[in-house]
């Protein structure tokens, strides 16, 4: 381990991050629904653009017990499994009491049973069940304390309201609410100030990053931290947390000592521990000679230590595969992992050495360190039940790659004590990660509907903007009026300087 205390690292590699480390903070305060048939004139995406959008939503609500309801944040709109939008922000009664959480919305009040919502935990934040129709759903079928709002009677006492006038296709990203303080004051900056305080920040999460790695390294030691945290990158958004969960159930130690570096040994070990092991009693009839071969081989190892784990397995149910392309399925992503650790030169043990070398680096060398050979099995398939394709499919595709290497690979090399300035192309000549929504919703709010996105095209700028989102923008954004990030975007400006 290097010997420079974290902070002194972490200031070589990512200079410009300082500004944003100096600069104050505030306080800290998807189920997608499946396409219908309506038998009216509008669809729930109609009723998410009102509330999403301050032009089109009433301002004054009331619940179904008559008290009055201001919307201060309506939320962020959800576009994965889960409630429509998530951490909104209202006043209520006569006090205007204030309260936080997600918010579903249905065409009628029933609809929430009917879609299984209240079996569903992802539904426990949920405060606000908002409906087109009246009506109540008995004491217990929502979560406690859950507002039940109906939007029919204010729609109606708008004399100009139209759903014609909604244009769905402009929703979520196009949503033109009102713009915040943030993003007056990235209007006074020049593209070129812009850029720096996307790259500025960009760097504050990565110096984050690299501190809070090197941490754990030195805490548990630098192959588990390195094991876990490439775990949770291959997890993929719905699955990370389980990822980590199942590395820390099964620690890099016991998986290499129990598969003797077996990567399909590991395999077996890893989907045993996630209940992704299909039983092949019940469902080989569905594969063919090569995939019944290839789980009776799992399960002929997995078998001899399933009592080891009697307690610590996962459960199938925690697992989401909803929404998910095949490619990116967990039991595809485990086959990589395994691949990557299993081995003694593991993933760990090449990035120490690349660390460890002198001279200068080229960027090709992080991709190379992810690049597997053909997999055993499932090279050429995405499931288990699928046939195989005439080309093979990488288990860690390039977009999940680029993630991997600026969020786990990069960071790690920083807290491993590499020079900087041997690494410093690295930065730069990352290719950008496919953005999303979190991505697309800061940059809306920063710049406008209009902007350019080759703004933010790079890593790093992608980087920053989900700093700026976690550091400013998720506990609260109703308190926009006294964020301190504008000043923080106005010392950007040519001349100014960070008080």
């Amino acid at each position: 381990m290097p010997c420079s205390p974290p902070s002194s690292i972490a200031s070589e590699w990512f200079p410009r991050g300082e500004r944003f480390l100096a600069a104050p903070r505030p306080m800290p305060c998807g189920v997608c629904e499946p396409p219908q048939r309506p038998s009216v004139s509008f669809c729930e995406q109609h009723l998410q653009c009102i509330w999403a959008d301050e032009r089109l939503r009433p301002s004054l609500l009331r619940t179904t017990d008559g008290e009055e309801v201001r919307v201060e944040h309506p939320g962020e709109w959800n576009m994965g499994p889960g409630p429509d939008f998530l951490q909104a922000t209202l006043s209520v009664g006569p006090n205007w009491r204030r309260l936080t959480g997600d918010v579903e919305i249905h065409i009628r009040p029933t609809d929430w049973q009917r879609h299984g919502h209240a079996l569903d935990s992802r539904y426990g934040r949920v405060c606000v069940h908002l409906t087109y129709f009246p009506g109540t759903l008995p004491e217990g079928a929502l979560p406690p304390g859950t507002l039940q709002i109906a939007l029919r009677p204010a729609l109606e006492a708008m004399p100009y309201f139209s759903f014609d006038q909604i244009d769905l296709m402009a929703y979520p990203d196009a949503a033109k609410a009102a713009p915040p303080p943030c993003q007056n004051a990235m209007q006074a900056l020049s593209p070129t100030e812009r850029g720096a305080v996307l790259d500025a920040a960009g760097e504050s999460r990565l110096r984050r990053r690299v501190e809070s790695m090197q941490a754990a390294m030195w805490d548990r030691g630098i192959a588990p931290v390195l094991y876990e945290e490439t775990m949770a990158a291959l997890g993929y958004r719905p699955n990370t947390s389980v990822f980590r969960r199942l590395a820390r159930l099964l620690p890099l130690d016991v998986l290499r000592e129990k598969s003797a570096g077996d990567a399909l040994r590991a395999y077996a070990l890893l989907m045993g521990c996630a209940s992704l092991l299909p039983d092949p009693t019940t469902r080989g009839r569905r594969w063919n000679a090569e995939t019944k071969t290839f789980i009776r081989s799992l399960w002929d190892f997995w078998w001899r230590h399933e009592g080891e784990f009697p307690a610590e397995r996962l459960s199938r149910r925690e697992w989401t595969f909803t929404g998910l392309r095949p490619a990116n399925r967990p039991e595809r992503r485990l086959m990589a992992a395994a691949m990557l650790f299993a081995p003694a030169e593991g993933l760990p043990e090449k990035l120490m050495a690349l660390a460890t070398s002198g001279g200068g680096r080229k960027a090709g060398l992080l991709p190379n360190l992810l690049a597997l050979p053909d997999a055993p099995y499932g090279a050429n398939r995405l499931s288990f039940s699928s046939a195989p394709a005439s080309r093979p499919t990488a288990l860690i595709g390039p977009s999940r790659a680029h993630a991997i290497e600026i969020n786990v690979l990069l960071p790690a090399l920083a807290a491993l004590g590499a020079q900087a300035e041997g690494w410093r192309e690295v930065l730069d000549a990352l290719p950008p990660e496919e953005p999303n929504a979190l991505v697309r919703q800061t940059a809306l709010r920063l710049f406008g509907p209009d902007h350019p996105p080759r703004l933010y095209r790079s890593s790093l700028r992608k980087q920053g903007l989900v700093h700026i989102h976690h550091d400013f923008c998720l506990g609260d954004r109703s308190r926009c009026a006294t964020c301190p990030f504008p000043d923080t975007i106005s010392s950007f400006k040519q001349g100014s300087t960070v008080s």
